[in-house]
């Protein structure tokens, strides 16, 4: 059976419901095609790159040599991606060529063909501009103390742009890279250092080799003046490389890395596969991490001082990107589509290390954020099955469907399994397949012949469909019959997209004199099972552990939840219980959970019956939360502050004030400051605009007292954000305010003169700000609501340039038209204008290279 044909064809079944109306959002626009793996008709052996870097001209430079052989027949062109980059020369040894680069693909013509097996390197001398895949980071007119560097982010596919290659997942190869950079700075690249010299022109070079074949996306160059943090784990070299200012920082965040790394090598049973380990941190990087083989890029936001280290950990990204050194560096999804192998692994392990550093508890609280995550995704965004290949770009793909929803099926397999069998096919998976591709049945094929099981249905249900269970769950005691009618509801709607799910749920009951687990069969949308009890429970749990990911309804008696709450052993047991109680409102309820806010063990449950608490808003529940301001855990005390602030009081306002003013945590200080806006009081405008002066880590502090400030008056507050948006601001600040300032502008029905200055500064942003200051400006700019803005987003959407802009361009101008409440009609012929016009701006790019290259020798040669 062909995975790709099946996959395919359900996804396009699955857009209408049976009666032809939708049930939930596409992911993808109708008519947009299935993507499928490139052919690979050479083995890419070996790509060397001796480089050197131009800071000052943002330019990289220097030749690329390719060594291949045809696979199985012979080979007379071949394509290699290369985008946006000057040819000078192109040769070849072991046969002779022609060559012709169209701007995006160098085209390899060899007279006569190469024989299936027959060896040869082609050698490309080049010149590029990236404006993409490699970045150049520094100092400009707007951020005059930025750091200068430059560092890679070739995922997706954005190697190209810097470095001739076979840019798509399913080739590897070994590597070696040879940069010259300026003299006192470092140089990271992917693999072992063989070489590091100083050069007497004032550079320096090193030289990097890779030796364990990896795909393009993988490939690492990060540079500056760094310094360096030694660690290691067994022998093998794990270091940290962090701007000079910050080393305890850089201490605090990767310190514990060799311990992840020994806790992976004995949880997988596969030792850690190559000669080292580095992370380094990158300005302005756009994502948490990017786990390029034995050499991770981390954003430089994840260093953090240690009072910040109260609430902020990067253990959570450190360990996630650890873990693709074995899911998705030592075997890598063979094509986008099957990309959950590795984020959703990799969230997995990330989870796994949590279980292991700090415990059950916090493990099971992990995973159910996950669980939030994909929920909200699937319910407010749009719903898809995990593997699906229709898509418009590689990027849309990264979503919590692959990463949170991913580690929640893994988990839901470990739980049926146990450990030691689920962790013996892991092993099986990475060991049966080191060094090459996968797609998903490769992992369903190492779990069955693990186990003897079949796992069709299962991959069936939550890898190739979409959805979740949405559970209702009611009980009703029959003391003549000694039964519990357990009522179990799926009340998801069915369809060719998602299903009522067939699985096994666990049920535990306690009652006075016993304490009984039983599993239940569930194969259609509603059960009521008979259950024959020695007496009435006492308390009832649904799926203990939490294992299956769903969404979850406890519609049972106010005593049964109030002791679970109490009594169960289960911390998500308490969690459901606490959210079931809030919504019963009553006075044993809110008495339940200002005890439980009290006497938890756990901090998460705490904090879940503070939100409960919020919901009910009686005096009663006032007081508990009133009471709980100095809660000892920085996290419940921030769930405490915030549920505070769904009061309109003088006595809510008097509880927080005095943690508004003054944290030991920054988030807490924060959350109180939020809440007081919230409280509505007269007092609170003076204490957040004396806050907007305090200084914090990423200016949390500072960014929610101007947040509050537009709530509690947006005019009043508008020049107050506008100060923060000007140029030289740090951006910790700055990008936040521009969301604050179109939100007072909007709020405030700021006259036409203002709001025309407003979106002109946004669209200044558009213009000249880097990537996280153009994003940022787009996000203000749906809030603004200016349709006049369409023109300048559909410049950045067409220009060609930075792809990771274009989507959310795209995003911002469809909320702005959607705003408008365009008829459909209308709303079809300006995006086929749209259309036409990015067709007219492509044609005119490719018209202007043409003409530019009508004497470049890089056109064509021999």
């Amino acid at each position: 059976m062909s995975w790709a044909y099946e996959l395919t064809e359900s996804y396009r079944l699955a857009t209408l419901a049976p009666n032809g109306e939708r049930k939930w959002k596409p992911f993808a626009p109708e008519g947009t095609p299935p993507v499928y793996p490139r052919d690979r008709r050479v083995e890419l052996q070996h790509l060397r790159a001796e480089l050197t870097l131009d800071h000052p001209g943002r330019a990289i430079s220097g030749v690329a040599s390719l060594t291949f052989a045809p696979i199985a027949e012979p080979v007379a062109s071949l394509e290699v991606d290369a985008e946006e980059m000057t040819l000078s020369a192109v040769s070849c040894t072991g046969a002779e060529l022609t060559w012709h680069h169209s701007g995006k693909v160098l085209t390899l013509t060899f007279e006569p063909a190469l024989e299936a097996g027959q060896a040869a390197t082609v050698s490309i001398t080049y010149r590029a501009q990236p404006r993409r895949g490699l970045m150049f980071v520094g100092p400009d007119e707007d951020h005059p103390d930025k750091r200068a560097e430059v560092w890679s982010q070739c995922f997706d596919e954005d190697a190209r742009c810097w470095l001739p290659c076979l840019d798509v997942p399913n080739v590897r190869c070994t590597t070696e890279m040879i940069v010259t950079v300026p003299g006192v700075w470092f140089c990271l690249s992917n693999g072992e250092l063989l070489e590091r010299r100083a050069n007497a022109d004032g550079t320096a070079t090193f030289w990097w080799r890779q030796d364990v074949p990896h795909s393009s996306y993988l490939l690492a160059l990060a540079a500056g003046e760094y310094a360096e943090i030694e660690d290691s784990w067994d022998g093998i070299p794990v270091n940290y490389y962090v701007p000079p200012d910050q080393v305890e920082d850089g201490a605090r965040a990767f310190g514990r890395t060799p311990e992840m790394v020994a806790h992976f090598s004995e949880l997988l049973g596969v030792r850690y596969p190559y000669a080292k380990y580095a992370q380094i941190t990158a300005t302005d990087f756009r994502y948490g991490g990017m786990e390029n083989t034995t050499a991770t890029i981390q954003t430089w936001r994840t260093l953090h001082d240690e009072r910040a280290h109260l609430d902020t950990s990067s253990e959570g990204l450190v360990s996630h990107e650890l873990a693709h050194q074995w899911f998705g560096d030592l075997v890598t999804c063979r094509d986008w589509s099957h990309a959950w192998l590795n984020e959703g692994f990799g969230t997995y392990m990330h989870n796994a290390w949590h279980r292991h550093a700090h415990g059950e508890d916090e493990f099971r609280w992990e995973l159910y954020g996950a669980m939030r995550s994909f929920v909200g995704e699937d319910s407010g965004r749009y719903r898809r099955a995990i593997v699906n290949r229709v898509y418009k770009r590689p990027n849309d793909l990264f979503d919590a469907h692959i990463y949170q929803k991913g580690a929640c099926v893994l988990n839901l397999i470990r739980t049926q399994i146990g450990d030691e069998l689920f962790y013996r096919a892991m092993q099986l998976y990475l060991t049966r397949h080191a060094g090459r591709t996968v797609v998903t049945g490769d992992w369903q094929q190492a779990l069955e012949d693990v186990t003897g099981r079949s796992y069709d249905r299962l991959f069936d249900q939550w890898i190739y469909h979409g959805g979740h269970p949405e559970f209702t769950v009611t009980s009703s005691w029959d003391d003549k019959a000694k039964a519990l009618a357990l009522g179990i509801k799926q009340g998801q709607t069915p369809d060719e997209m998602t299903s009522i799910f067939q699985l096994p749920v666990k049920v535990r009951f306690v009652g006075e004199d016993f304490d009984e687990t039983r599993s239940f069969d569930l194969t259609q949308a509603d059960h009521t099972f008979q259950v024959l009890l020695p007496g009435r429970p006492t308390w009832v749990a649904f799926d203990p552990g939490n294992t299956v990911p769903k969404t979850l309804e406890l519609s049972l008696d106010e005593d049964l939840l109030k002791a679970q709450l109490a009594a169960d052993d289960d911390v998500m047991g308490r969690v459901y219980a606490a959210q079931a109680l809030g919504k019963k409102a009553t006075l044993a309820a809110t008495e339940a959970l200002a005890k439980a806010l009290v006497d938890d063990a756990f901090w998460a449950v705490r904090a879940e019956c503070a939100a409960a608490l919020s919901t009910i808003r009686t005096a009663g529940a006032l007081d508990a939360l009133a009471a709980a301001v100095g809660e000892a855990h920085p996290k419940a005390r921030r769930a405490v502050v915030r549920a505070l602030g769904a009061w309109h009081s003088a006595a809510a306002f008097d509880a927080l004030l005095p943690v508004a003013r003054g944290d030991a945590s920054y988030h807490v200080e924060a959350e109180a400051l939020d809440a007081l806006a919230r409280t509505r009081d007269e007092r609170a405008w003076d204490e957040l605009l004396a806050a907007t002066e305090r200084d914090s880590h990423h200016d949390t502090v500072r960014n929610t007292a101007l947040r509050g400030l537009v709530s509690l008056d947006a005019e009043k507050a508008l020049p107050i954000v506008e100060r923060w948006c000007a140029p030289r601001t740090p951006d910790t600040v700055r990008n936040p305010a521009l969301s604050h300032l179109a939100r007072a502008t909007k709020e405030s029905g700021a006259r036409d003169d203002v709001k025309l200055r407003i979106r002109r500064l946004l669209e200044d942003v558009l213009d000249r700000g880097h990537y996280h200051d153009q994003t940022a400006a787009m996000g203000a700019l749906s809030t603004l609501g200016d349709k006049s803005a369409i023109g300048a987003l559909a410049a950045i959407k067409a220009s060609g340039g930075d792809p990771g802009l274009v989507k959310p361009a795209e995003n911002t101008i469809n909320a702005l038209r959607d705003a408008g409440g365009l008829p459909p009609e209308v709303k079809a012929l300006r995006e086929e204008l749209d259309k036409l016009k990015e067709e007219a701006a492509e044609l005119k790019t490719k018209v202007e290279k043409l003409e530019g290259r009508s004497n470049d020798p890089s056109a064509g040669g021999a």
